[in-house]
This record gives C-alpha cells, sequence and structure tokens, in this order.
C-alpha cells in the first residue's frame, strides 16, 4: 500500500458546532494530544493540524485515499462536528540554497 500526502479541509457544520468541538478540545496544547481521538491505521496517518478561530481548519496526512481518511475520522466520530473534503498534493519540496539564504538571515 503507497501513501500519499493529502491536505483535508474540515468544515464546521455550524457555529454552534464549532464552539461545542472548541470546548470538547481546549485541553489539548501538544501535537500528540490533538491526535489521541483519531484511530492509528495504516491506511489512513494524521501527521500535522493546523486550526485558529476560522470556521475551517486544515489537516496534514499521509493516506491511502481521500476516503480512508473519512473513513478514519467517521470512527473517531468526527463526522459530528465536521465536513471533510481531502486533497492530494505533491510532496513538499525545499529549496535548499534559498532556504540556506533565509536561515542566515534570522541568525
Amino acid at each position: 500500500m503507497k501513501l500519499k500526502h493529502f491536505i483535508a479541509t474540515h468544515t464546521f457544520h455550524s457555529d454552534k458546532v464549532k464552539k461545542e468541538y472548541l470546548k470538547f478540545v481546549k485541553h489539548r496544547k501538544k501535537n500528540a494530544e490533538w491526535f489521541e481521538n483519531v484511530p492509528k491505521r495504516e491506511n489512513a496517518q494524521l501527521h500535522q493540524l493546523f486550526i485558529g478561530k476560522a470556521d475551517f481548519f486544515f489537516c496534514h496526512w499521509y493516506a491511502e485515499s481521500e476516503s480512508a481518511i473519512i473513513e478514519a475520522l467517521s470512527e473517531a466520530g468526527a463526522d459530528q462536528y465536521i465536513i471533510t473534503m481531502a486533497t492530494e498534493v505533491a510532496v513538499p519540496k525545499i529549496d535548499l540554497d534559498k532556504m540556506t539564504v533565509l536561515m542566515g538571515k534570522i541568525k
């Protein structure tokens, strides 16, 4: 099974549901705590979460398919809070020459 990179966009069902969700997760401070309710699956692995105060948020997954992500979230009960669309993305690439220049500027 080959896993691919996905960015999942999650939209809350309503403002009320968003408030419930944020109350449910407000104790979470470390990355590992954000992932505690997501089942460990070989075909869908959550790696990063990007959440703010907007009506939507994003997650970075390594997964076999969009449906594998949806199934993992459903198993965790997330579908009572959010609607998800996952989009396959190219492997992140870094231009090391440009990054070296930028790193030199912040030292």
